[in-house]
């Protein structure tokens, strides 16, 4: 296979992956051929490609894997595992439980909150007991956010106008994968992350090469605190947006702002990942935003340091003022008044640090 053709395979798989995660190779090969009758592949290149995708995924560092949950087949759910329909608890695909199952029952607690659902065998899963553990604080952490988000209903506005605009482009245009992106704004717009996700997969599955649906997929994968996988559809945004561009800068800071979450400590990060490349990113990130309340984090937070999620080295006042602007900037820009009180706050911090050196 050439080249040329080998990536074509990559994103098309990539695509039908992240639409249908619950299907192996062969179910997919057949999915493709009913999508390109002409494929020139075979059973061997999809289950590759799946392989490179795995490759490409964020992967835990030696510190964290042996920090991490067990795998699946050892008592612990696989990374990625919320995104099929196997159980959370051991990774057991309803296909393999032997009892004629199309689907495990899904989490009524993530039923509620109307985020991508996840699945278990059993309420108390036998194979993995533990699970629930490390599944519940995906309910508080959803509570959390949405308590801190609250604005007075302006987002929500946003989106509505947002969903009016999108469904009048699919209109005029008439083209599937903008229907999906309206469609995907609309459940946005009525606070469903869960069909919002569905139908952004949908749209990735058939044009894997546009970033449109990657990075709204991240915002809606971030809503529900699946923050790793929403990391990675950023990044994969940012790969596809033209570099220096508004989207381009949005789809960075939004990676940004998850990765250097505990819950994305352990994985794999970009090759920019270094207080260097963070500087010079960050500052080419708010160039290109500059009213972008995430973008102007993403340069605070770079400015300011003191995060353990990479080496840094020491700051100076200049650099300490410079963050508290940007602080400053980003508690403008933010609507909501509780995200509002933390990032002015942040900027006293810095200042009061400039001050004293």
């Amino acid at each position: 296979m050439c080249h040329r053709m080998a990536d074509g395979l990559l994103e098309a798989v990539r695509g039908l992956h992240l639409a249908h995660p619950e299907l192996g190779p062969k179910p997919l090969l057949a999915k493709l051929r009913e999508q390109q009758p002409d494929l020139a592949a075979g059973n061997k290149e999809v289950r590759e490609a799946l392989a490179a995708l795995k490759a490409q995924e964020s992967k835990p560092t030696e510190a964290a894997a042996a920090a991490a949950p067990p795998a699946a087949g050892e008592g612990g759910a696989p990374f990625g595992v919320e995104l099929s329909l196997a159980c959370f608890g051991f990774g057991r695909l309803p296909s393999e439980m032997g009892d004629g199952r199309e689907k495990h029952p899904s989490c009524r607690y993530c039923v509620e909150l109307k985020i991508p659902t996840t699945y278990w065998c059993d309420v108390n899963c036998p194979g993995n007991p533990g699970a629930w553990k490390r599944h519940a604080p995906v309910h508080k952490e959803v509570r959390r956010q949405r308590k801190n988000n609250e604005d007075g209903g302006e987002w929500q506005q946003r989106e509505r106008e947002t969903a009016e605009r999108a469904a009048r482009y699919a209109a005029q245009s008439g083209d599937e994968y903008d229907e999906l992106l309206a469609k995907g704004a609309r459940y946005a717009s009525k606070e469903d992350p869960r069909r919002e996700a569905k139908a952004y997969r949908e749209a990735i599955a058939l044009r894997p090469d546009k970033p449109d649906a990657y990075y709204n997929l991240g915002l809606a994968l971030a809503r529900s605190a699946h923050y790793v996988e929403a990391a990675q559809r950023f990044l994969e945004a940012r790969e596809r947006y033209p570099v220096g561009s508004v989207e381009w800068a949005l789809a960075a800071a939004n990676a940004f702002g998850l990765l250097i979450r505990q819950e994305c400590a352990g994985w794999a990060k970009p090759e920019w990942w270094n207080d260097e490349g963070l500087k010079a990113l960050s500052a080419r990130v708010v160039r290109a935003a500059p009213d972008d309340v995430g973008c102007n984090m993403m340069r605070a937070h770079v400015l300011r340091a003191g995060h353990m999620a990479w080496e840094w080295g020491t700051r100076s006042a200049a650099e300490l003022r410079k963050a508290a602007t940007h602080w400053e900037r980003a508690a403008a820009l933010e609507p909501a008044p509780t995200k509002k009180a933390v990032f002015a706050g942040a900027a006293d911090e810095c200042r009061s640090q400039a001050e004293a050196m």
